[in-house]
């Protein structure tokens, strides 16, 4: 995809906490494991979620994470360039080192259009969003 796996970790999580009860505390264990996530990963990224207000952690017996009301209304993108810093790669999708509106690459209009289109999907859209439409299709599923 556009980003590293600490944002893919960090936004499979947050959807995973966006999903549950509004006040249930989730423990980083079950978020690891219904996610599929290496637990000493997950827990370097919910502290930096923590960190930038888009978890609340309690710690001690009973404790977990909640998700914040931030991450709520805030975008995938927005989570995701906190969290790792800027996600669209502005590089030449054919990797040469010159690649621009000067001096374009076979494909470097229609990556543009992709790119431009990739933006706009995970910068429109809040999590809240995201995660009512991904437990439709689950309990679709189901």
């Amino acid at each position: 995809m556009i980003y590293t796996k600490t944002g893919e970790y960090a936004i499979r999580a947050v959807l995973y906490l966006a999903r549950q009860p509004r006040e249930k505390l989730v423990m980083s264990a079950e978020i690891a494991k219904s996610e599929d996530i290496p637990a000493h990963y997950l827990a370097k990224i919910l502290q930096r979620m923590a960190k930038f207000g888009y978890v609340d952690s309690f710690k001690g017996r009973g404790g977990g994470f909640l998700i914040t009301e931030l991450a709520l209304n805030s975008s995938i993108l927005e989570i995701v360039e906190r969290i790792e810093g800027p996600v669209i790669n502005l590089k030449c999708v054919t990797g040469l080192k010159e690649c621009s509106e000067e001096h374009p690459c076979p494909l470097h209009n229609e990556w543009a259009q992709v790119r431009d289109r990739i933006f706009q999907l995970i910068s429109s859209r809040s999590v809240k969003e995201v995660a009512a439409q991904y437990a439709e299709t689950l309990n679709k599923e189901n």
